[in-house]
């Protein structure tokens, strides 16, 4: 499909074409005047036709090609859990922290044509990408992602509002939140519903998973390469009303397998039945044009060289 990146400056086809119509040079002058037909004929069409050409190289003329992944459909903020809890193995074989960073991967690598932002929570949210359709490098970010458990704690409804902030301005059709978390909220100012009532009001939907087995023991790392059974405080009645309030959908995950349905889960109900225009891309097409135009000026410019310093003949003043 051709498009004009600046249509409005079509307006100067009317100086160009007047002036090369105007224009005291016709090609076959000075020492005689064009008598044949092909020589009146290429004598006024040439000089209109290299204006026109040069006009439509400066609207930025573009080809534009289908492709995939420039224009958002949804729009996700996964916030994850990043506290020390995160650490146990449910399967007694990968740990939670693990199987949340190698299926969150696949589960944006299942969605090409989304953008993502990553907030990383503990004790305080930090935002380790905003939006982005780079999924590369979120890859990359999570594969490098490190448990730092220094400043230990579950601050839910700080994360979410830190997620609402990252899609506020967002311009695509649906905005969504994914939770994924082992434990029940004990830090922060904000509560879970409070985070998301804003939410709600801002047409944002949150979905909410809970890692682990609520009220169970999982085994936990400890020095010297042993584990360690402990139970951790969960709430799944408060992340259900988080996902209640906003239309969204709680989850439970009592292991990696859990996990991965459950991401399956959020893939199907985020898919989008609204009309999207096809995301495509420009090609410039200006430089084919100059080469045109300049393919069409070199016999003039040669004509003129050619009777440089010549007296111009009366009949070219008329």
């Amino acid at each position: 499909m051709f498009e004009l990146r600046y249509p409005y400056l079509l307006i100067l086809l009317i100086p160009a074409i007047w002036g090369a119509l105007r224009a005291s040079y016709r090609w076959g002058i000075p020492h005689e005047r064009p008598t044949s037909m092909l020589e009146r004929y290429t004598a006024r069409v040439i000089p209109m036709l290299v204006a026109i050409l040069l006009v439509l190289a400066a609207t930025g003329p573009e080809w534009r090609i289908h492709v995939r992944g420039q224009v958002p459909v949804v729009d996700f903020a996964v916030v994850l859990d990043g506290s020390s809890s995160m650490k146990a193995l449910d399967d007694e074989k990968e740990s939670r922290w693990n199987a949340a960073r190698r299926l969150l991967k696949s589960f944006i690598a299942g969605r090409p044509d989304d953008r993502f932002a990553l907030i990383l929570f503990s004790a305080h949210p930090v935002t380790l990408s905003p939006l982005t359709a780079d999924h590369i490098r979120l890859w990359a970010k999570l594969e490098s992602l490190d448990l730092d458990t220094r400043d230990d704690g579950t601050a839910i409804g700080s994360a979410l509002m830190t997620a609402v902030r990252r899609l506020s301005d967002s311009p695509a059709r649906s905005r969504v939140i994914l939770l994924l978390t082992d434990g029940a909220q004990n830090r922060g100012r904000v509560s879970g519903p409070e985070a998301a009532i804003e939410a709600k009001n801002q047409g944002i939907r949150i979905h909410t998973m809970l890692i682990g087995r609520p009220g169970g023991e999982s085994l936990y790392p400890i020095d010297g390469g042993n584990f360690a059974k402990l139970k951790v405080d969960t709430d799944p009645e408060g992340l259900r009303q988080i996902a209640l309030l906003t239309g969204g959908e709680y989850l439970a995950a009592d292991d990696p397998q859990g996990l991965e349905r459950s991401l399956a889960a959020v893939d199907k109900l985020e898919k989008t039945a609204l009309p999207v225009d096809a995301p495509s891309e420009g090609k410039p097409l200006a430089k084919w044009l100059l080469v045109a135009a300049a393919l069409l000026a070199l016999p003039l410019a040669t004509d003129l060289a050619r009777k440089r310093g010549r007296k111009r003949p009366e009949w070219v003043r008329n």
